[in-house]
């Protein structure tokens, strides 16, 4: 029962969600806002305009799948934005012929 506390409260001072990466805060802009970096996003947005929008870095990468329940599989990049579960942004970029890679679509929220 020990260690599972233990765990939390490290977790809870070093300022991270329990189980993801620590936030990162700047001086000069407000924290990360899931809702508000989705609100700008848009369907064929280029990946590196769509990453100026959202304003921070993503906590995570990686390369997968799209389309499977449609039937129409293609190769895309899934990234994630924001520590915490209530407070995620989960970005889904489609390549494209130039190679830059463009915005598919997006989730709120999801862990």
């Amino acid at each position: 029962m020990r260690a599972p506390i233990a765990v939390f409260l490290a977790a809870l001072l070093s300022g991270c969600c329990v189980g993801g990466n620590p936030p990162m805060w700047s001086a000069d802009q407000p924290p990360f806002n899931a809702f508000q970096a989705g609100m700008k996003l848009a369907v064929g947005m280029p990946t590196d305009v769509a990453l100026l929008v959202i304003g921070s870095r993503p906590v995570s990468f990686k390369a997968t799948n799209c389309g499977v329940l449609a039937g129409e599989e293609w190769p895309c990049d899934e990234l994630k934005f924001g520590c915490c579960e209530g407070n995620q942004l989960v970005v889904y970029i489609a390549p494209t012929p130039d190679g830059r890679g463009a915005v598919n679509s997006w989730a709120l929220g999801k862990g």
